[in-house]
């Protein structure tokens, strides 16, 4: 009997969800081969789903497909982690001032609270990788972005702060140290409630800036480069 549609694309995505999580934890590292079988029995997968998932993958920039050749993890370079920066900072300034324009108060109150659970949190030396502080400062990120009206631009923004969190993972624990950064997400979370676009805007593209800046550092003196 064949698998129905629907069972084939709930595991699709759940495949595609513990890979891609594989992936930004540095656990599947940068150029590796994704052998089909062997992906196939690590993860309890079928071909169908497995395919449908790192189809999935290689839209979200973290996977590619070498022709007839198969899958492989994304490759890691400096040139493309100031191109995750740039489009990063552009796409969601963007959607944050769409968002300041056409959020409503509950809009608002999803972003106070994002960002009381992030501040709640203290990320610290001693863990590199706090996965639920890592849950909530992507869940605050995309809070502040999800009002704005265009469900291509959030996708493509969620994509991008994905691509971002798998350099720093990265280059966080080739450094064995998180970057030092000034805090601007109350700055952020100020401006936006205040619909004051302009500041609100600036305040994030700094605050991308920054920690790119931080992230470039850490990759380029780790030489973690890969073709």
């Amino acid at each position: 009997m064949k698998p129905k549609t629907d069972d084939i694309r709930t595991g699709a995505q759940d495949v595609q969800n513990r890979l891609a999580a594989d992936i930004l934890a540095g656990r599947l590292t940068p150029g590796a081969k994704l052998k089909l079988a062997d992906i196939s029995l690590a993860y309890g997968s079928g071909m169908s789903p497995l395919r449908e998932a790192l189809s999935g993958l290689c839209g979200q920039g973290l996977v590619f497909q070498e022709g007839q050749r198969g899958f492989r993890v994304a490759p890691v370079s400096l040139g493309d982690l100031r191109d995750v920066i740039a489009m990063r900072t552009t796409l969601e300034v963007m959607a944050l001032k769409a968002s300041i324009d056409a959020g409503d108060v509950e809009w608002e109150a999803k972003i106070l609270s994002a960002y009381h659970k992030l501040t709640r949190h203290t990320r610290t030396q001693a863990h590199l990788i706090d996965e639920p502080w890592e849950a909530l400062h992507r869940a605050f990120h995309l809070n502040l972005i999800e009002a704005c009206g265009s469900k291509r631009l959030f996708s493509y923004c969620a994509g991008l702060i994905g691509q971002f969190d798998r350099y720093r993972r990265i280059s966080v624990l080739a450094r064995g140290q998180h970057a030092l950064l000034t805090p601007l997400d109350g700055k952020i979370v100020e401006a936006t409630l205040d619909r004051d676009a302009e500041t609100a805007g600036a305040r994030l593209a700094q605050h991308i800036d920054e920690s790119g800046r931080g992230v470039v550092e850490m990759f380029h003196e780790s030489r973690l480069e890969c073709a």
